[in-house]
């Protein structure tokens, strides 16, 4: 366990190597040296969550490997495959749920009203466009219910979707999505029933 969280502050280190820029918060320079797969990063201030985000043309591998791509019981916080990063309106993110809350096991906080309260603003970073998402909606859910859509036919479309995972939502956030807005969702497994899923969401500012 030591050498897991050594190895996260050793990410850390290099994700902050270069002075921040309107463009860059992060050194996507670095880690694209160490992972050529890294499409983001997400970080929560305040939190243990503090990752890069990779992305592959599965949603098996990053399971079980690795931001050096080396077996790992954590895996990697990764973009589902089917996300195209130049148009999807709803960037999904996965990670598995840590007891020990690395990666995306501190995202059960979220089922607490005051925890949102005190970190209500997800960073997620892409190379030349860092962003500040406003969280929208925290829910437990069926595996099986569709949070996951990554594009849609038009804005509609899209705020309806969206209206719909936040009524699923375990309080109000006081957040409100608009119908050209870009969202973020974080799902992770927890163990309140079988097969269940936390989801985070939240929309860009």
């Amino acid at each position: 366990m030591i050498s897991q969280y050594l190895e996260k502050n050793k990410i850390i280190a290099v994700a902050n190597a270069s002075e921040a820029t309107p463009e860059n918060r992060i050194d996507f320079s670095a880690l694209l040296a160490i992972n050529p797969q890294t499409v983001g990063w997400v970080q929560i201030d305040g939190t243990p969550l503090e990752y890069p985000v990779v992305q592959t043309d599965s949603n098996d591998y990053y399971l079980h490997n690795s931001f050096n791509n080396e077996a790992s019981i954590e895996g990697t916080i990764f973009l589902d495959y089917l996300c195209n990063t130049e148009r999807t309106r709803n960037n999904v993110l996965y990670g598995h749920y840590m007891r020990d809350e690395s990666m995306f096991g501190s995202l059960w906080h979220y089922q607490q009203q005051s925890y949102f309260t005190e970190h209500p603003v997800i960073k997620f970073d892409r190379p030349n466009d860092p962003g500040d998402w406003e969280i929208f909606a925290a829910y437990v859910t069926d595996a099986d219910y569709d949070y996951r859509q990554p594009e849609f036919s038009d804005d509609a479309e899209f705020l309806a979707y969206m209206n719909r995972c936040k009524t699923c939502s375990l309080y109000d956030t006081g957040v409100v999505v608009n119908p050209t807005d870009e969202v973020l969702t974080l799902s992770t497994c927890i163990y309140t029933f079988e097969n269940a899923r936390f989801v985070v969401q939240a929309r860009k500012k």
